[in-house]
């Protein structure tokens, strides 16, 4: 199994097909980050054109390249029954105990050696990607992961059925690299059907309350982030809704009403994607319109997180949300923590 050829900012024609894009809208920003892409996998019932608009606008909101796995639509009835069949994949290596795990990577062993005897020149990968056989994505994605040279703890964001082609190929290098070498790794899902995965992902899951396709994964939880109120399945859809749901992640509620909100969670969060302030900007719009009483406890925690250089980079980069920060602490009583927060913003230089 050899690490796949990767297509550069095309559009892909046949299943499996691995492609670099880069949004023509990001490359200029000065919050591109070339080094960290992050893989993206899209749903069933898409095409070429669906794959490449998903793909970049991906792209544009982080703020980085996108390596596109295209999972190509083979008509409805055709997509469904490829659905179940991927359901249906590597589950003994999904959500388990630690031992079963462990029973499943020795049985799959055992099966490796005696194939092995025929053929000395097969590897683990050999095995494992023929498993996956029923989907090209996933093998495409499994060779992303696992190959010599592979993308092993890049964040994945997989779509709909992209999420049972991701949990596959993630539990085939479980299979190949043994339990815990998928531990940590960040999955970004929308609007999934996957009930099982492999243990230890930093999985974050993304889903409206009446997406039809999330309620498949038959999972009730406080963890995932829901905005509700909304029919919706669209991968495109989601992503410009990525505000709300970033809020969403650190909100506890439903219903229009909120319990909590984990305000510094939500502050370090915002801090950690620097001066992509297109994607900040988002975040504290939704802060302002629908949690108008923490927006300003939000935004004296982010403050403090920053240094002078960065609060000096965010005014260069755009001044206008910084402006907004300032009009949040400035909302109602403001604090003595707020007051100090606002003489940064205010006093660091627009231009160095």
């Amino acid at each position: 199994m050899r690490f796949p050829n990767i297509a550069n900012n095309s559009s892909p024609s046949f299943d499996g097909e691995v492609t670099r894009f880069v949004s023509p809208e990001v490359r200029d920003k000065s919050w591109f980050t070339p080094h960290k892409p992050v893989i993206f996998v899209n749903g069933m019932d898409n095409q070429p054109e669906d794959h490449v608009r998903s793909a970049n606008n991906l792209s544009l909101m982080l703020g980085c390249p996108v390596i596109g796995v295209f999972n190509r639509s083979h008509g409805f009835i055709r997509d469904v029954a490829q659905c179940v069949s991927d359901k249906a994949t590597l589950t003994g290596v999904q959500n388990t105990k630690a031992s079963n795990v462990q029973r499943e990577i020795a049985q799959f062993d055992a099966v490796y050696q005696a194939l092995k005897q025929k053929n000395q020149s097969l590897t683990k990968e050999d095995v494992a990607h023929d498993l996956l056989s029923d989907n090209a994505a996933s093998q495409s994605l499994f060779a992303l992961l696992a190959a010599p040279g592979g993308m092993l703890g890049t964040p994945i964001y997989l779509h709909s059925q992209g999420n049972l082609i991701g949990s596959n190929a993630l539990s085939a290098v479980t299979l190949v690299k043994g339990a815990g070498s998928v531990h940590g790794i960040e999955v970004f899902s929308f609007g999934s059907p996957a009930r099982g995965w492999p243990a230890g992902l930093r999985r974050v899951n993304n889903a409206y309350t009446f997406d039809g396709v999330s309620m498949l994964d038959l999972t009730m939880d406080w963890s995932s982030s829901k905005v509700g109120f909304k029919v919706a399945h669209g991968f495109d859809t989601y992503v410009g809704q990525d505000g709300e749901f970033v809020v969403n992640r650190f909100r506890t509620g439903g219903w229009g009403m909120t319990f909590n909100l984990d305000e510094k969670g939500l502050a370090k969060f915002c801090a950690g994607l620097g001066n992509n302030t297109r994607r900040l900007r988002n975040i504290f719009d939704r802060l302002e319109k629908a949690h108008w009483t923490d927006s300003d406890d939000v935004a004296v925690e982010y403050v403090n997180l920053l240094s002078d250089a960065e609060i000096a980079t965010l005014k260069r980069t755009d001044g206008e949300f910084v402006t907004q920060l300032v009009r949040l602490l400035n909302a109602g009583y403001t604090a003595r923590d707020e007051k100090a927060a606002i003489r940064r913003l205010e006093s660091a230089p627009a231009n160095v």
